[in-house]
């Protein structure tokens, strides 16, 4: 009786660590919309061409900061020039920028989103004709505080 009950109990803690895990892992779209609104600045962007890294984290005078507002928008900021896109998430793990007119601009995968850093993933194109070329951009931001 006592192996029975405790092999029941075993079987309710490992149901309950895995709603747990699935919850945890399965955030939805709205929250991550949420936790992407604010300002994030630039810190480093890393580039790799088929095995080969190449890390450029000096910051740049000619580095964007960007702005998700609630409402869709995406205010990118240069010196003292700014342009507007709008900005989707489709997936919890997929950020897409378009244009005014809901034309595709870029695409890129949500690697890391908390309340201090958000890492992108950009698929680049191949720079020579031929297959198996892998190249990709990740870019690290964090978060930064806009007065009003």
């Amino acid at each position: 009786m006592k192996r029975i009950v405790c092999i029941k109990w075993k079987g309710v803690l490992m149901l309950v660590i895995g709603a747990l895990c699935v919850s945890r892992c399965n955030v939805p779209v709205a929250m991550q919309e949420r936790a992407l609104e604010g300002a994030w600045q630039t810190d480093s962007i890393q580039n790799i061409v088929n095995g080969f890294s190449y890390t450029n984290n000096s910051f740049d005078e000619h580095w964007s900061t960007f702005e998700y507002h609630a409402d869709g928008v995406l205010t990118e900021r240069k010196k003292d020039k700014f342009r507007n896109y709008r900005y989707q998430l489709p997936a919890k793990d997929s950020l897409v920028y378009t244009d005014s007119l809901g034309n595709h601009m870029s695409a890129f995968r949500i690697l890391r989103l908390d309340s201090r850093q958000l890492v992108l993933k950009k698929a680049q194109k191949p720079y020579l004709p031929g297959k198996n070329q892998v190249l990709f951009e990740v870019r690290f931001f964090s978060r930064i505080n806009k007065e009003k």
